[in-house]
């Protein structure tokens, strides 16, 4: 049975926070105590966004009036999965249980060895 790394996105808010910076620090953070230490081997990084202007990519994230959203993408290897359908409702299914109120959106399934 194959190998997958599923690549999927949430939006993570933060409240009473000063900045961007502090927003991104804090998104990870929250989302890595909620996935410790059961999937603690879940990778967590903040995503990206291109400029529809210039093109150039930059951090997934706004502040406004104290309030970020944060967009975070998590990196999942599900071993043994049926077909790429099954490694997504795998991944899916175990971050959303310890994240329930975060809506997780599956943006890359890829078959490694």
């Amino acid at each position: 049975m194959p190998n997958f790394l599923v690549v999927l996105q949430a939006g993570w808010i933060v409240k009473r926070v000063d900045s961007v910076e502090d927003a991104i620090n804090i998104a990870i953070a929250e989302a890595g105590k909620k996935l410790a230490p059961d999937l603690s081997f879940v990778r967590i990084e903040v995503g990206s966004v291109e400029c529809p202007k210039c093109g150039e990519q930059f951090k997934s994230a706004l502040l406004v009036s104290r309030t970020a959203l944060v967009g975070l993408v998590f990196e999942m290897k599900v071993f043994n999965a049926q077909s790429k359908e099954h490694a997504k409702r795998i991944a899916k299914s175990e971050l959303g249980k310890r994240m329930p109120n975060i809506p997780l959106e599956v943006i890359e399934v890829t078959e490694i060895d």
